[in-house]
């Protein structure tokens, strides 16, 4: 741990032992608001200016272009102020503490409080390393009724510990390089993720067929109704109230997959597709079902199949893949109802074929999971690091 009492981390680089100096953010960087042009006004808009609002903020680590842009004049007309190149951009309402590092000047909408370093006293990366403080500080200190605002002078007053800047830049440059580790793993995943939905369009459309052993075209696909591929079991589900729940170790499965954990199950060793019937989402890759196996229970917001001569695999990419929202009813909840599930109609392929496309799929899952728990073992190091480096 930290040794608070010499105001030292308890991991070092080599070649500092100065204690950290304690001391207030507005003493090492300067705290900036912004502001929003009259929208009414054309002049003031569509410039060359980068104007940022808070949902462009938090997926990023860096940011270089704004989605809307100003011009001089909207910029002298309003209390936006020119940032330069490494303020770290602070959200100050409505989702307290996104960061983002300016890559290239530009200004933000009064949705901001920005950190701009003081040079030679205040590394940006250094600062940026500790958002998890700033968040926490400004979800505390934030006030407001209708919505939760932290305010310039409130932030510049948040307590914090530094050393030299020397010693902060060998920590930025540190988190820096992890950071970028964390984000090419990020970017794997992502091509991964767009390889299996390029191999799902072209399979679902029949654009990429497999051939049988013998190296022969499998039969046309034939038209089934969903109720002649599955075998429905929605008479085993039990919804359980959250108030009545007793804690345990078996899934509790509802519209869009897990969403407790309780004492017992209502399946035992059974493998089983869920299907959202209520409060699921069901447009293309949006995760409409999901297999269900092992031990568990299953509430009445998902119809549960079981295979009919079916690959359950297959079924289960097949209906994640496809459009089903036409196919729903109401909107408070919207609904899947089991008469038109049941009347959904598929082009289905050959038993052998379903094999082939499930097992190619579930390929490129394994590798995805592979690099799901990649990042996250990367992630979970940083959090260690980040307790250990800083006072």
């Amino acid at each position: 741990m930290t040794n608070e009492l010499a105001n030292v981390p308890e991991l070092r680089f080599t070649g500092f032992e100065d204690k950290w100096e304690e001391t207030n953010l507005g003493n090492i960087a300067n705290i900036v608001g912004g502001g929003t042009p009259k929208t009414e006004i054309p002049e003031y808009w569509n410039g060359e200016i980068n104007w940022y609002s808070p949902v462009e903020i938090g997926d990023r680590n860096y940011v270089y272009e704004s989605k809307n842009k100003i011009t001089q004049l909207g910029l002298k007309k309003s209390s936006a102020k020119i940032l330069p190149i490494g303020t770290v951009l602070f959200t100050a309402r409505a989702g307290i503490g996104n960061t983002a590092i300016l890559k290239k000047e530009g200004a933000t909408n009064q949705g901001f409080q920005s950190i701009i370093p003081k040079e030679g006293v205040l590394d940006t990366y250094f600062i940026f390393s500790r958002t998890n403080e700033l968040k926490r500080y400004g979800e505390i200190h934030g006030a407001g009724s209708t919505f939760v605002e932290i305010s310039g002078k409130e932030m510049a007053k948040m307590p914090i510990s530094i050393p030299v800047i020397k010693e902060q830049q060998k920590i930025g440059d540190f988190f820096s390089k992890l950071d970028q580790q964390i984000e090419l793993e990020e970017q794997k995943l992502e091509k991964l993720e767009e390889q299996k939905k390029g191999y799902m369009q072209k399979l679902f459309s029949q654009e990429l067929r497999f051939k049988d052993q013998d190296g022969n075209d499998y039969p046309k696909w034939e038209k089934k109704f969903i109720k002649d591929i599955f075998i429905f079991e929605n008479n085993r589900r039990k919804p359980i109230t959250s108030s009545l729940r007793e804690k345990g170790l078996y899934p509790y499965y509802g519209a869009t997959g897990i969403i407790d954990y309780v004492k017992d199950y209502l399946f035992n060793n059974e493998e089983r597709l869920l299907i959202g019937e209520d409060g699921a989402k069901w447009g293309q890759f949006e995760k409409s079902s999901f297999i269900a196996n092992g031990q568990y229970w299953v509430n009445n917001h998902a119809h549960v199949v079981k295979s009919n001569n079916h690959n359950l695999y297959f079924m289960n990419y097949y209906l994640n893949f496809k459009e089903l929202r036409t196919f729903v009813t109401g909107n408070a909840p919207a609904k899947l109802t089991h008469a038109n599930l049941c009347n959904i109609n598929l082009e289905i392929p050959c038993l052998n074929e379903q094999g082939k496309i499930s097992a190619l799929l579930k390929s490129i899952d394994k590798k995805m999971n592979n690099q799901i728990n990649k990042i996250v073992l990367l992630k979970r190091r940083k959090q260690g690091l980040l307790q250990k480096m800083f006072v």
